[in-house]
C-alpha cells in the first residue's frame, strides 16, 4: 500500500455557489470526490467521511477567492494532476487553484487573518473613506451583536487589523481570526454605515485567508468567465437573489447526478 500524501490547496467559491453554506459544501466536495476518483483518505469509524480540513469557514452570500482545505490521500498523485481532474468535475463557481504536497506531519491548516473587500459606489466613496479613517483611529469601537435569546458585547477595532479604500473604490480590511470568537465582516460594514450596499445586492469577497504557518502558496490570479452583459461575475447582483439559488444548484449539479 503507498504512503499516505497530504496536499494543500486554494480554492474559489463564487457566483451563485456562494450561496452554498459550509455544511453543503462538505457534503457536495464528497460527491465530488468520488466522481472524479480521487483516492481520499477516510476517517475511522461507524461512518467514515473523506479526511479533510478546512482552514476557515466560509459564511453564506460571501466569495471566496483563496479559500484553504488539505486533503489526506490514501496513494501519491501528482498536484497538478489533481487540480486538473477536480476542475473538470466541478460546477461553475468553484475554481481549484493551487495545490502542493506538504510533509503528512503538517497539522490542519489554522486561519489567524482574514482578508475582505467590498466594491464603493462612486458616489459613497468621500463617506466611505472618512468611516474607515475615523474607525481605525479609534481607540474603542464597542459592538453589539444580537442574537435570537442572546446578546453579545466586544471592542469591534480591536479585531480589524488593518483597511482602507483604494483608488479602484474598493473598500479592504483584514480580521482577526480568534478562537475565542472572530468579529465578522459585515459588522465591519455596518459599522462604516455602510450596510445598505450588501443589502443592495453588493458582494462581500474574502481575498485571502493568512494562515499560523505563513507559508502561503503562490498567489495567482482567478480566470473569472465574463457574464452576457461582459461584466465579471464577481460584480453585484440584484438584492432579490436568495440562498434558494445555491440550493438548486448542488441539487442539480452534485445531489442529482450519481456518483
Amino acid at each position: 500500500m503507498s504512503a499516505r500524501v497530504k496536499i494543500r490547496l486554494r480554492f474559489a467559491k463564487h457566483g451563485r455557489l456562494r450561496w452554498i453554506g459550509h455544511h453543503d459544501v462538505l457534503r457536495c466536495l464528497e460527491r465530488l470526490l468520488r466522481r472524479a476518483r480521487i483516492p481520499i483518505a477516510q476517517t475511522q469509524g461507524y461512518n467514515p467521511h473523506p479526511r479533510l480540513s478546512f482552514a476557515l469557514a466560509l459564511a453564506l452570500g460571501i466569495e471566496g477567492r483563496r479559500e484553504v482545505v488539505d486533503f489526506d490521500l490514501d496513494q501519491d498523485m501528482d498536484p497538478d494532476r489533481l487540480l486538473e481532474s477536480l476542475g473538470r468535475h466541478s460546477p461553475e463557481g468553484l475554481d481549484w487553484l493551487e495545490a502542493k504536497v506538504i510533509p503528512q506531519s503538517t497539522p490542519p491548516p489554522e486561519a489567524i487573518e482574514a482578508r475582505y473587500s467590498l466594491a464603493i459606489a462612486l458616489e459613497r466613496r468621500p463617506a466611505a473613506r472618512l468611516a474607515i479613517t475615523q474607525f481605525l483611529a479609534a481607540e474603542t469601537w464597542p459592538f453589539t451583536r444580537n442574537r435570537p435569546g442572546r446578546e453579545r458585547s466586544f471592542d469591534l477595532r480591536a479585531r480589524v487589523i488593518e483597511g482602507d479604500l483604494d483608488e479602484s473604490g474598493t473598500l479592504r480590511f483584514a480580521l482577526k481570526v480568534e478562537r475565542d470568537g472572530s468579529a465578522r465582516p459585515e459588522e465591519v460594514v455596518e459599522a462604516l454605515g455602510l450596510t445598505d450596499l450588501t443589502q443592495g445586492g453588493g458582494r462581500l469577497v474574502r481575498e485571502d485567508v493568512v494562515l499560523k504557518d505563513r507559508s502561503p502558496l503562490s498567489p495567482a490570479p482567478l480566470a473569472v468567465a465574463p457574464t452576457d452583459h461582459g461584466e465579471p461575475s464577481f460584480a453585484a447582483e440584484p438584492s432579490h437573489v436568495a440562498s434558494e439559488a445555491g440550493l438548486e444548484l448542488v441539487q442539480s449539479v452534485f445531489i442529482g447526478q450519481s456518483t
